[in-house]
């Protein structure tokens, strides 16, 4: 049915309007005399048409005006099929510079081809500077590894174009350095004392510091952090459990002559910076950058590389493929932190099947080393989920029987899985924590059921009652329960009540809201 051009300037209003064979004249005549931003959106609706799109502006290209064919040029790039290759090679020529431009635009978008290299190379020998810009954004994309020595140079002159084709040699570089080696080697020692930054959840960095006080005078610098001097090999740093990351600091100059650009690459040119990637990297070091105050910052970020790129011509920029993390630390006073990234951490590795709100191991680490290891310790987790806490306390020291039970048999069947990873028998059983009785029980370690949505819903707070009077029931004489509680103020009055002996410690970051790191004693 053929529509007016009401009905289908108001069909282009739809996010999800996709054109039939009927709309296309319509959609052709609109795209001509539509203003900049309706053009847009027509461009937009018209590369949803696919093969019929494609074939129709090819056929429509050669004999359209000038503003229609830079249009027209727009939809092959958005379509992004190689069919359109050869007719945008050719619209590299067109004596329209917008049309030429969007040309080069639209081959950024296709996939590598050495004839649209060669065309592309001719356009930037013969180009204006607003085609060498379009030029040299699609090279970055899609040329090959002669695109670097044809953009060797870039032009003072212009400081936008020279900035274009620093972006687009750095992202060459990264494309054509991928296949080569770049791992970290956890086992080489780095033989000479650096400061050591360990990042954990706030609320555990006691916890953290204290098992990393055997490699040395760990201490906690901030409510996530712990810093200590480290000349071991990564793998030593692997006792931790309670550890997120782990980086050297590099100190960054406060006054550095080009800014945060230059203090970034003055850094990882120093000789501690090139001492810990020579010794931790096998073969290229490849990075991405990150700012400790969050945020993308796109156009800082190209700058640093750039500037790292002069000064460490070895270090390759690469976020999709990186070996290392470089975090930068502008809260003064200002530093780096190098974070190694291709390494295969052991701790974890039981960790083969996960459900739905599960503790992070960290956590669980942290829940285990707080209740300590007895080696008379009947033990049940009655909110196991996929099993870590009860696997964390096996792993800290002697126990006599690990149980775990769920109302959730999906949760059951992760437990049984992560407990034959790490090879530990468990008694898995399904039931209420509020109803099961068994016997004996010494310690129960757990996270139990939380969330935002839960804290919102009352439900929670009843729930955690119950239990803990129940717990006070179980629990032998000098037995304890240790856990994580959403409702701290609550559950220490349910505690009380319960006659138990309350243990209270920090409050822990689980994600957007905090739960307190509870021991509750039996006397």
């Amino acid at each position: 049915m053929k529509q007016t051009d009401p009905d289908l300037r108001s069909e282009l209003l739809d996010p999800g309007f996709t054109p039939g064979a009927a709309h296309l004249e319509s959609l052709f005549t609109l795209l001509a005399g539509a203003s900049r931003e309706e053009a847009a959106r027509i461009e937009r609706v018209l590369s949803r048409g696919g093969e019929r799109v494609l074939t129709a502006v090819l056929e429509r290209l050669p004999s359209a005006p000038v503003s229609v064919r830079a249009r027209l040029v727009n939809v092959l790039g958005r379509l992004g099929e190689t069919r359109a290759s050869a007719t945008l090679r050719d619209c590299l020529a067109d004596p329209d510079a917008r049309v030429a431009r969007r040309a080069a635009t639209a081959l950024g978008k296709l996939d590598h081809d050495p004839a649209s290299d060669s065309a592309l190379a001719a356009a930037w020998e013969r180009g204006d500077s607003g085609l060498k810009k379009s030029v040299a954004e699609a090279l970055g994309k899609v040329g090959g590894p002669e695109a670097l020595a044809l953009l060797a140079v870039a032009p003072d002159s212009d400081p936008e174009l020279s900035r274009i084709v620093k972006n687009a040699r750095l992202l060459l570089e990264r494309r054509h350095s991928r296949g080569r080696e770049s791992a970290i080697d956890t086992e080489a020692r780095l033989g000479r004392p650096l400061p050591l930054l360990v990042r954990t959840r706030r609320g555990l960095t006691e916890l953290c510091a204290a098992e990393l006080r055997p490699l040395g005078s760990a201490r906690a610098v901030s409510e996530s952090v712990v810093e200590l001097p480290f000349d071991g090999a990564l793998a030593d740093l692997f006792v931790a459990r309670t550890a997120l990351e782990f980086g050297v600091r590099i100190d960054l100059e406060p006054h550095a002559a080009g800014g945060l650009p230059d203090a970034v690459a003055r850094a990882l040119a120093s000789d501690a910076a090139r001492h810990v990637l020579a010794t931790f990297t096998r073969g290229a070091p490849r990075y991405s950058l990150r700012f400790a105050a969050g945020g993308h910052r796109r156009a800082l970020v190209f700058r640093i590389a750039d500037a790292i790129g002069r000064a460490v011509p070895e270090l390759v920029n690469d976020p999709r493929d990186e070996s290392w993390e470089l975090v930068v630390v502008e809260q003064p006073p200002a530093h780096l932190v190098l974070v190694p990234r291709a390494f295969e951490d052991p701790r974890f590795s039981y960790r083969r099947r996960d459900v739905r709100a599960a503790s992070h191991p960290a956590i669980a680490a942290a829940l285990a080393r707080t209740a300590g290891a007895r080696p008379s310790d009947v033990v049940w987790d009655p909110f196991v989920g996929s099993g870590l806490e009860l696997i964390e306390r096996a792993r800290l020291g002697p126990y006599r029987t690990l149980l775990g039970s769920d109302l959730d048999p999906e949760a059951l069947a992760a437990a049984r899985e992560n407990f034959a990873a790490a090879d530990i028998a468990v008694d898995l059983r399904a039931g209420d924590a509020t109803e099961l009785e068994p016997s004996g029980v010494t310690l129960i370690v757990t996270n139990p059921p939380m969330g935002r949505r839960l804290l919102r819903d009352r439900s929670l707070g009843a729930l955690l009652d119950a239990f803990i009077a129940h717990a006070a029931r179980l629990l032998a004489p000098g037995g304890r329960l240790v856990w994580l509680s959403p409702l701290p103020d609550r559950t220490r009055g349910a505690a009380i009540a319960a006659r138990l002996q309350s243990l209270p410690g920090p409050r822990v970051d689980m994600g957007g809201f905090d739960a307190e790191l509870q021991t509750l004693r039996k006397p």
